[in-house]
């Protein structure tokens, strides 16, 4: 299969190693989507009115601030804000008296401001620009799969994290022929169960470390064994100390 800009990151996703290549996509995907928001694209219109309009998430926020940018970031917050300012201001002005707003008579206006805010709370410009390319992404391991492009890569993988697991069962029967499905659950199943019986299996002689009796026995494949099993579980990435 030839290579394009999307099976490049996808087959980059595997050769990585890991408990799962679709998180070192998604991790990748992030950082870059971060630095874009911060760098010089948060000058342009078309940009600046989206993050105006949807701002960021608590988790994005969080990543921002420690950029180095942050005079970027506040360009950002600032103009957000006003967005913020300017629509709850329309939709509390709609019952002028100020005493009903929160009572019955004021019940609608404070039904309408408050799913305006968790609107806002719950949209990321960041995280819709990571899940658009995300599935694509997902697509195209699909197709690569059908061109026998990625089923080598996929053979030699740890598995993946629950979620993208999941993630590729369902989207697999969406994507995939019956047949073409049982072929790929036929191959992933058997790697998938292997790799958590492994992970069980180092996490609980990580545990076993901790008795004195054990003190002078090696760590073996446990060391990492508990930041491994959160992203396996939950694909949660937890930097090595």
């Amino acid at each position: 299969m030839k290579e394009t800009i999307y099976t490049i990151p996808v087959m980059d996703g595997f050769i990585e190693g890991g408990e799962c290549p679709f998180c070192n996509m998604y991790r990748k995907l992030d950082r870059d989507a971060v630095e874009f928001a911060l760098g010089p694209s948060y000058m342009e219109d078309d940009v600046r009115m989206e993050t105006n309009a949807v701002g960021f998430c608590r988790q994005h926020y969080e990543k921002m601030h420690g950029k180095p940018n942050k005079l970027g970031l506040a360009l950002l917050t600032h103009t957000h804000l006003q967005q913020i300012n300017k629509d709850l201001a329309e939709l509390l002005r709609e019952e002028p008296p100020a005493r009903h707003l929160f009572g019955r008579a004021g019940g609608k206006t404070a039904d309408k401001a408050s799913e305006h805010l968790d609107k806002v709370e719950a949209s990321c410009f960041v995280c819709r620009k990571i899940n658009s390319t995300f599935e694509r992404y997902v697509d195209t391991y699909f197709y690569m799969w059908q061109e026998s492009s990625i089923q080598d890569e996929t053979l030699k993988c740890n598995g993946f994290c629950l979620p993208h697991f999941s993630m590729l069962l369902r989207v697999g029967r969406q994507k995939l022929s019956a047949a073409a499905y049982s072929n790929f659950t036929t191959a992933v199943v058997p790697i998938q169960l292997a790799s958590l019986k492994k992970l069980e299996e180092d996490i609980d002689w990580f545990i076993q470390k901790f008795d004195y009796r054990n003190t002078n026995e090696p760590w073996k494949n446990s060391k990492d064994a508990l930041p491994r099993a959160l992203l396996k579980i939950s694909s949660l990435f937890v930097e090595q100390e």
